[in-house]
């Protein structure tokens, strides 16, 4: 009972003395400043897949999102004379994931045929290519005893307006249609792209123009985008050599109406009953314009938002692992050095001089070059090198501190090296390692800062000093102010926060510099 009692009294006397450092802590404005800092980048940290969806780091498995280089889009604010468009969606939900979808969409059909002719949804079938389940079906069926119609037209169209005055950068789009057609009944699918009431600005995909995709989808070839070369070779050879040259500036030249439509033919000649199913699937067109999201996209259409939000992850992790770490080793060097002495601390202190003598940055970069670059190698490199400073301020403290009189008082008492070194030499030095931890964040971050804008980064994860590479390897990107500044802005921030919140340690744990209230 007695033993329990001491352990609560000692529970409550450490809760009593961190309740007295909080307060004194919280009368820090540079403390404070620095830990409301730290505190906004590991809520973006630890939110980041909410605040933004989009992949930091992958350009082959990921859907394109903006062209490349674009702006941020509220660049049109700032600078109002500047030509800044956003991308153009025709369809809401063009993966028909939902019975909504096809609400959206206008269904043309001759008046005398509307009655054979309906759409459903089909939850469970879909374009195995693309999207996957989810598509429309567009049935066209004709009892046995009605006379054959002849030709059957259908159009279905998803009409948009451009509303720029000038032309995007891109359009790309897709369609895939399946045909189940029993009686084998002729027919013919269009899929068109043009300018409402005007015929000069039509691009048509023919039936001929297909390619077949798994399970007998077909789906438009060459493909729907104006920046492919096959595409621009089949329009030079079916409209010229002016859209060719410009398939966007022919098509999209101002601000009107457009339709995008797969237009479907039904040859209905045959006698007999007749029942043919169009499914249509990814009935999707997109037209990117100059500008997308809060910092715009590099030149692999990432966007950049995302890539700070995730570089604060990174950073982050680097400079903590790395603070821990390189403390923990110079402490247990320095205090075992410091107190046991004579052979232990010449060996241990001659070691840590030859580590102080290598220079730090050609290291770095010859063995991040040799070995696998990753997060991990640099935190393993820095952490090897980076203990060696804060090993020779501890030594000296034990060297101190072993002369003291209630270390002379232990040892008398029987006290062993590892018991006086835990009770009584770490508990005195503990004001050194909190700010040591405190200062030695912002060295790791700038660290990982440098080596990945020289290229040494790890490529499966994204960091500010990895954007900042990216930028400078771009010619355009030197003059996107909004690429540079953000990451730069960001390194500083987070360095600051932490040498904030060293001074305040010192201040409060420094007995000579701090306050007397």
């Amino acid at each position: 009972m007695r033993a329990l009692s001491t352990k609560t009294s000692k529970i409550r006397f450490e809760l009593k003395r961190l309740s007295d450092f909080l307060k004194v802590f919280s009368r820090s404005k540079r403390g404070m400043l620095g830990l409301a800092i730290i505190t906004a980048f590991v809520l973006v940290a630890l939110c980041a897949p909410i605040i933004t969806p989009y992949d930091p780091v992958s350009i082959v498995d990921t859907p394109k999102i903006a062209y490349k280089l674009s702006k941020p889009t509220w660049y049109r604010y700032l600078f109002p004379g500047e030509n800044v468009s956003e991308n153009v969606d025709v369809t809401s939900d063009p993966y028909f994931k939902s019975a909504e979808a096809i609400e959206k969409l206008k269904l043309e059909t001759e008046l005398i045929h509307q009655s054979s002719i309906h759409t459903e949804y089909i939850p469970n079938r879909g374009f195995p290519d693309g999207s996957g389940p989810g598509c429309m079906a567009i049935v066209f069926k004709r009892e046995s005893d009605v006379v054959p119609y002849g030709e059957v037209s259908v159009n279905l169209t998803a009409a948009f307006n451009y509303p720029y005055s000038f032309p995007p950068k891109q359009f790309t789009g897709e369609v895939a249609v399946f045909v189940d057609n029993p009686q084998n009944q002729s027919m013919r699918i269009y899929v068109v792209l043009e300018k409402t009431g005007d015929a000069g600005k039509r691009i048509t995909w023919a039936p001929g123009d297909c390619q077949i995709g798994t399970g007998g989808w077909i789906s438009p070839y060459p493909p729907i985008d104006s920046d492919n070369y096959y595409t621009r070779d089949w329009l030079e050879e079916t409209l010229g050599s002016e859209w060719s040259a410009s398939p966007v500036k022919m098509m999209f030249s101002e601000s009107a109406g457009y339709e995008f439509s797969v237009k479907i033919t039904f040859e209905d000649t045959l006698p007999g009953a007749s029942n043919v199913t169009v499914y249509v699937d990814d009935l999707f067109l997109r037209l990117y314009g100059n500008s997308f999201g809060l910092l715009g996209t590099d030149q692999y259409q990432r966007d950049i938002f995302t890539q700070l939000v995730y570089g604060a992850r990174i950073s982050l992790l680097i400079g903590l692992l790395t603070a821990l770490f390189t403390t923990t080793i110079g402490l247990t060097v320095g205090l075992t050095a410091g107190y046991v002495g004579g052979l232990v601390d010449q060996i241990l202190m001659r070691f840590t001089d030859m580590l102080l003598v290598i220079p730090d940055t050609p290291l770095y970069i010859v063995l991040m070059a040799v070995l696998n670059p990753s997060i991990w190698t640099l935190v393993t490199l820095m952490t090897l090198i980076g203990w060696t400073g804060f090993a020779r301020i501890s030594r000296s403290q034990a060297l101190s501190l072993k002369e003291r009189p209630f270390v002379e008082a232990a040892k008398a008492v029987g006290g062993g090296r590892l018991h006086i070194i835990l009770r009584h030499i770490l508990p005195n030095v503990m004001s050194l390692v909190y700010v040591a931890l405190a200062t030695a964040v912002p060295s790791a971050i700038i660290n990982e800062a440098w080596l990945s804008f020289l290229g040494l980064y790890d490529p499966t994860t994204m960091t500010w000093g990895r954007m900042l590479e990216g930028m400078s390897g771009e010619s355009e990107g030197i003059r996107m102010w909004w690429w540079i500044m953000p990451p730069g802005l960001c390194i500083a921030a987070i360095s600051l926060s932490f040498i904030l919140i060293g001074y305040a340690l010192d201040d409060i744990l420094n007995p000579k510099l701090r306050e007397r209230r």
